[in-house]
């Protein structure tokens, strides 16, 4: 009898933003230092590299924070995005069970994405790793940090497939 198991792997990204600035007011308000924007760039770099020139980003989840939009804009100079979504489930309070329940729901809604992009903060991205890891595993993200997650559609869970951290 044949396999019938057909599993879709697709690739996870969770980001934190580049370097920001210190202090302002209102948390949402701070911008990347011009150290965070080149972080974020450099890792853009990277990631292009890594995913191959024809590999785009099929859709990037950034949090409503000013930060994380820059660092995405930044990204996107270096590897092509082709839909971005603003989510205050990716905040830095974020509940990442909520957040991995909204990606399960534009996964199962847009099949053919094979590439989701996740643009964070701390503690968010640590607790979202943990969340979506097949073994619960997690870590800390300095700034511009990716993990790169073999997902599993069907299981809703997948493995480090690869970390980036900025130099």
């Amino acid at each position: 009898m044949a396999n019938t198991n057909s599993a879709r792997i697709m690739k996870l990204i969770i980001m934190r933003h580049g370097e920001a600035e210190t202090f302002r007011e209102q948390d949402k308000t701070r911008i990347l230092t011009s150290h965070g924007e080149k972080q974020a760039t450099d890792a853009g770099k990277w990631l292009a590299s890594y995913l191959g020139a024809d590999i785009p980003i099929d859709l990037a989840l950034t949090s409503s924070y000013v930060r994380a939009q820059q660092t995405k804009q930044q990204l996107s100079s270096q590897v092509s995005v082709i839909e971005t979504k603003i989510c205050d489930d990716v905040a830095p309070e974020g509940d990442p069970k909520v957040a991995h329940d909204f990606v399960k729901v534009l996964i199962d809604d847009a099949p053919s994405n094979n590439v989701l992009l996740i643009v964070s903060h701390m503690p968010f991205v640590s607790y979202f790793l943990e969340e979506v890891h097949r073994d619960k595993q997690t870590m800390l993200f300095d700034t511009s940090s990716i993990v790169v997650l073999d997902y599993d559609t069907d299981s809703g869970s997948g493995v480090i497939e690869k970390i980036y951290h900025p130099v």
